[in-house]
């Protein structure tokens, strides 16, 4: 009897495992081409999701480039959880915390979504918290990815951009990441734009995570476009998907 509940339990946890975890890509040796590929080609994701695929592949091939499998992630501002589903794939048998503020959840109705997701997939946890809000979890994460979202912060009544940074800091493990990217703005324009056109400088940004205590690890221009002159909104359709992007790394020193 206790030789068969030893062996029905093994066989429950085979079957919560996620259907990635053993999966090539998954590999110390993988590739980030094979690895990219995987995450974008897992037929669990929904179809208003991969829609995005072809607007957000450069962006994905950055993110997927600084996650490791077993990785604790926090993806901050998810929305209806793009960026989730990718990190979820990504991090194998490590697991994502989704991030939303109440609010988006009502407002926009991105709830159900977001419940969806993690119906789907066992390791996406879902979070529903303010941005300066964030506990400190245990395990302290690993990565946490700020996509195209740093800017929305700035929108929200009594925005303090050391409460926020600094409450990211503290929910790193020492050596942890920052993964982030947004809409640049205008040299000079700061967080003037964030509300009316959704962008933000670069220069501002990276004041505000040195001032939590993070270093500047990387600055990419992976998601750069000269062809955009900061001067649209992010949805005009002359420009949407396609706006220059910042793309930076932070670390919490060790």
């Amino acid at each position: 009897m206790k030789s068969f509940a030893l062996v029905a339990a093994g066989a429950l946890l085979a079957l919560s495992a996620p259907a990635f975890a053993a999966a090539p890509e998954c590999a110390a040796n993988a590739s980030l081409d094979t690895r990219v590929a995987a995450v974008l080609a897992k037929t669990d994701r929904p179809a208003d999701q991969t829609a995005n695929d072809a607007n957000r592949q450069s962006e994905v091939r950055f993110v997927v480039a600084h996650i490791k499998p077993g990785d604790h992630v926090l993806d901050l501002g998810a929305g209806r959880g793009y960026s989730t589903m990718i990190l979820s794939a990504a991090v194998c048998d490590g697991s994502v915390d989704s991030q939303n503020p109440e609010e988006w959840d009502v407002k926009f109705k991105e709830g159900p979504a977001r419940q969806a997701l993690a119906a789907a997939r066992h390791n996406i946890h879902l979070l529903t918290v303010d941005f300066d809000k964030v506990p400190a979890p245990k395990p302290a994460y690993d990565a946490i990815f700020v996509g195209t979202i740093y800017h929305d912060t700035y929108n929200v009544p009594g925005h303090d951009a050391m409460a926020v940074d600094k409450g990211l800091y503290n929910a790193l493990k020492p050596g942890g990441i920052v993964i982030l990217t947004d809409h640049k703005t205008a040299d000079g324009k700061g967080a003037t734009e964030t509300s009316t056109l959704h962008r933000i400088e670069k220069a501002t940004v990276v004041a505000d995570f040195k001032a939590a205590g993070f270093e500047l690890a990387e600055d990419s221009d992976a998601l750069a476009n000269p062809a955009d002159d900061h001067s649209l909104k992010v949805f005009d359709p002359a420009v949407r998907g396609h706006t220059d992007r910042m793309a930076l790394v932070f670390r919490k020193p060790k």
